[in-house]
């Protein structure tokens, strides 16, 4: 079993937000994130920026730096 480790903005600058993620749901532009432990986050105003399978991560960044 693969789980995952999700960060805001930039992997190699910013912090972990959740680990352990076992289900990310993009939700009309609300992301939910879903822990083993029963964990779960939601981020409004976010999108999927990168998913790595081999390194078992996920980064999120804000809809409105797309705009500028």
């Amino acid at each position: 079993m693969c789980l995952s480790k999700v960060y805001l903005g930039d992997k190699n600058k910013d912090k972990i937000v959740i680990e352990e993620v076992t289900n990310i749901i993009d939700n009309n532009g609300t992301i939910e994130v879903y822990s083993v432990f029963g964990e779960s986050n939601k981020f409004k105003g976010y999108f999927i920026k990168e998913i790595d399978f081999t390194k078992n991560y996920t980064i999120l960044d804000m809809e409105d730096k797309l705009k500028k």
